[in-house]
């Protein structure tokens, strides 16, 4: 498995649902800021904001840290502001983290923390999650090797999953 390259995708993915997110929940000067891709003012306004603990604003904040948006690319604060969100049990913040911790990016690569806050965030519905926590199961990665978690988790990823598949083109579904 090409893990570096299912890391950076996953990953983009969670920077485009944190900015799908954000437009729902947040269209204010910092959003429309980052729709018009003037990254250096939604930083500074979503800065702002996260350190008065807005929860939106930190994952934001985060992700623009994570791509160098607005801002000098740095895992470790990436990091920081995941954690943040982790803490507060968000599930996309305990996604994003244990992306971080997969790949030993702004941490040090921990397969086991990956997995816990994998597992935490897939009892939540996080889908991506549930899938990561399978592929580890699957193999054996900070996890015991144990395929009947692996289909547990790959289903629950599955089944999370659907509200995606409303997004594909009918000849993309299956």
């Amino acid at each position: 498995m090409k893990l570096g390259r299912i890391v950076f995708a996953l990953t983009l993915s969670i920077a485009l649902c944190a900015a799908r997110t954000a437009a729902l929940a947040d269209p204010d000067e910092a959003f429309t800021a980052y729709q018009k891709s003037d990254y250096a003012t939604a930083f500074k306004l979503y800065h702002e904001r996260a350190l008065k603990g807005d929860v939106t604003a930190q994952g934001m904040v985060g992700t623009l840290y994570a791509y160098g948006r607005g801002i000098k690319q740095d895992d470790t604060q990436a990091a920081f502001w995941f954690q943040k969100l982790a803490e507060q049990g968000n599930p996309k913040g305990q996604f994003a983290l244990g992306e971080m911790y997969l790949a030993g990016r702004g941490v040090p690569q921990d397969y086991t923390k990956a997995a816990e806050l994998f597992r935490k965030a897939g009892e939540q519905g996080e889908p991506l999650s549930a899938f990561w926590l399978s592929m580890l199961y699957e193999q054996g990665q900070g996890v015991p090797r144990d395929p009947q978690q692996a289909a547990y988790w790959k289903k629950k990823s599955d089944e999370s999953m659907s509200e995606f598949s409303d997004m594909l083109l009918p000849r993309q579904q299956k």
